[in-house]
């Protein structure tokens, strides 16, 4: 049976609610639309832009009727910049739909029976963002064959048959990708931003302006600390150094470059519900970073084993067990199926955060170990229903899985799982 729409068709259709992945959904004879920018409750025109067999996308021509959640987004970049997907909705609208991303992976990814609504932790939804990667249209824009994207190198060429002609004057473009696009949105403000990195913007574009083009960066990478923000890699008048975060009476040490919880605002709580109630003797923090966890961690248990892959996260981790005085911690440079290969003990407590890609190579060496105690904290609701339901078949009970917002605007959610062995 065919689709029943086909693109360039019009429609008028009702929003029935946000998507994981950004987009809005609505049905036509039973059949999903996808729409960016639609709010539930939202009367709409729109407009088929591609057709799958199970479903169709489909751009926003008019709101018809908004829906109760609609409002006016706060960004003048919404819509043209790919950093925020959800700023035309209210917040009580995303948080409701972000608890029912982690609910329905749970239910449709991981098979469990979860019929009540999600807890979502959450906090100020304005300026929460620590840490940002800025992008030059230096390498991005508009290619020889009319398409968007990275360039390639012959269209970076100055000369004379160059498909993309550059003006060596011209001010730098400096920002986020334009939404759908690899192109670069010039930005001029960005609201989710901390306050730091915001002002921050007109000074690295300045900075930037002072190098020949062909020294421009890819791309920059900033943090805003305690008391100031921090950019890499070092720029003219503005060098690259460390910044500090205080998290529950720590203080950590961080690089531009490096990963650390965005959401200053709600960073604390995360901490807070991860690690809980627990308690004990031996304690695993795997994918440690530099070491969020780790230290806190120290404070319940005689020791801690933190074990993380990426080099200049372990050695920041170890500066900031040092300069805590954490010396029950003990970080370990190994990737996490390497070192539960080569482990002796068995922990009390294995806590990890892992990338989006999810655990699932660990997996099966956990389930060797069985710890008697796991939190799982989670950036992908459908990695972490994936891999609950792998360890829960081999022998775990689920006991708690509770949201966190950690970047409101956006269609993300952060997710920490409590299991005990059975």
């Amino acid at each position: 049976m065919s689709p029943p729409v086909t693109p360039g068709q019009q429609l008028e259709v009702t929003i029935e609610r946000l998507g994981f992945g950004g987009a809005a959904v609505a049905h036509h004879d039973g059949f999903a639309v996808f729409v960016p920018f639609g709010a539930p409750g939202d009367r709409a025109r729109v407009e088929i832009t591609e057709v799958d067999k199970r479903f169709a996308r489909a751009r926003l021509l008019e709101v018809l009727a908004p829906g109760p959640g609609r409002v006016t987004p706060r960004c003048r970049h919404f819509g043209d910049c790919g950093g925020c997907q959800f700023q035309h909705v209210d917040q009580a609208t995303q948080l409701a739909a972000k608890g029912e991303f982690v609910r329905d992976a749970l239910v449709r990814t991981g098979g469990f029976d979860w019929p009540t609504p999600m807890v979502v932790h959450h906090a100020e939804p304005w300026g929460y963002r620590s840490r940002t990667q800025l992008k030059l249209k230096a390498t991005s824009g508009q290619r020889s064959d009319g398409s968007e994207g990275r360039l390639r190198r012959r269209e970076r060429l100055p000369a004379a048959d160059a498909a993309v002609a550059v003006d060596a004057a011209a001010p730098p473009v400096l920002g986020f990708h334009r939404a759908f696009t690899h192109s670069v949105l010039d930005l001029a403000e960005c609201p989710v931003l901390a306050p730091a990195l915001e002002r921050g913007l007109a000074e690295v574009r300045a900075a930037v302006a002072q190098l020949p083009r062909k020294q421009w960066p890819y791309q920059i990478d900033g943090a805003a600390g305690t008391a100031s923000a921090s950019w890499a890699p070092d720029l003219p008048g503005l060098r690259k150094d460390l910044v500090e975060h205080e998290v529950l009476g720590f203080r950590y040490l961080i690089e531009p470059e490096s990963f650390f919880q965005q959401n200053r605002h709600l960073v604390a709580e995360l901490v807070r519900g991860a690690i809980g109630d627990e308690r004990g003797e031996l304690a695993f923090d795997l994918y440690a970073g530099v070491g969020l966890f780790s230290l806190p961690l120290s404070r319940r248990f005689t020791r801690v084993l933190a074990v993380e892959d990426e080099r200049r996260a372990a050695t920041l981790g170890r500066v900031n067990v040092k300069a805590n005085g954490c010396d029950n911690v003990s970080y370990l440079r190994s990737t996490t199926e390497q070192f539960l290969r080569s482990n002796k003990e068995r922990p009390d407590l294995v806590l990890m955060d892992p990338p989006r890609l999810g655990a699932k190579p660990a997996l099966p060496l956990l389930l060797e170990l069985m710890p008697t105690r796991l939190v799982y904290v989670s950036c992908d609701p459908q990695t972490l229903a994936r891999d609950l339901r792998q360890l829960v078949d081999g022998g775990y009970q689920l006991e708690q899985v509770e949201a966190y917002d950690m970047f409101p605007q956006t269609y993300h959610v952060e997710a920490v799982a409590r299991l005990r062995r059975r």
